[in-house]
């Protein structure tokens, strides 16, 4: 049998192959335009940048630059206890409290200078909609969040979206103390974990919805 010139370089071209698909992570086909080396990606619908592997997997950052620093932060803490602390200190006298001046509803407040604030990852009730009446449990969620951060210090943290469309500040929203404002409302059942977009704290806020379904606090008493 008469063995063609061009087998030899046939043969080479599917190892070649083979290797190719047994070196190269999967998620580069899965996920479109693959993963960095920090197993993160520029999001090209929704903006920003996120992670799905390594240690920040789950995490949204608004560039890879941010990512980075995080990365660094995580490498060097448990390095040096010392520094750390001394980092925690100056981090703590750096903070930016504001205000809260008003409530406008359970999940919008307003800030000193006017600055409206959406909390991310909550929907509460409406009271305050143009076109909507107010709906059963509105009156209650917002005076929760009113009792809860009216007059106080609050200090905001972002996700991947720093603004909606309406021109409101999304934030997680922090006292002075350590509560979390966002999480509060839902784990006391003045809110619906809001799922519609992704968010760093989607399935922790998932579970907190859960709990208060089962347990009949706030508005799920009636089901």
């Amino acid at each position: 049998m008469k063995i063609s010139q061009k087998t030899p370089s046939l043969i080479f071209f599917v190892i070649y192959l083979i290797i190719l698909l047994l070196v190269v992570p999967t998620s580069l086909f899965a996920h479109g335009g693959g993963l960095d080396s920090l197993g993160c990606h520029h999001d090209r619908k929704h903006g920003g940048y996120h992670c799905h592997r390594g240690p920040l997997a789950g995490q949204f950052f608004n560039s890879k630059a941010e990512a980075q620093d995080a990365l660094g932060s995580l490498r060097n803490n448990p390095e040096h206890p010392k520094e750390q602390k001394e980092n925690s200190e100056d981090t703590k006298e750096k903070i930016e409290y504001r205000i809260v001046v008003r409530v406008i509803d359970g999940d919008t407040i307003v800030l000193d200078g006017n600055e409206k604030v959406r909390l991310i990852g909550v929907d509460t009730p409406e009271t305050k909609h143009p076109r909507k009446p107010v709906e059963y449990f509105g009156k209650a969620a917002s005076a929760f969040t009113t009792r809860i951060v009216e007059g106080r210090k609050v200090r905001l943290e972002y996700d991947w979206q720093r603004q909606d469309k309406y021109g409101r500040t999304l934030a997680y929203v922090f006292l002075e103390d350590g509560t979390f404002l966002n999480a509060e409302i839902i784990k006391q059942g003045y809110g619906h974990a809001y799922t519609r977009f992704p968010f760093k704290f989607l399935e922790e806020f998932r579970q907190y919805e859960r709990e208060a379904r089962e347990n009949s606090r706030g508005l799920w008493k009636q089901e």
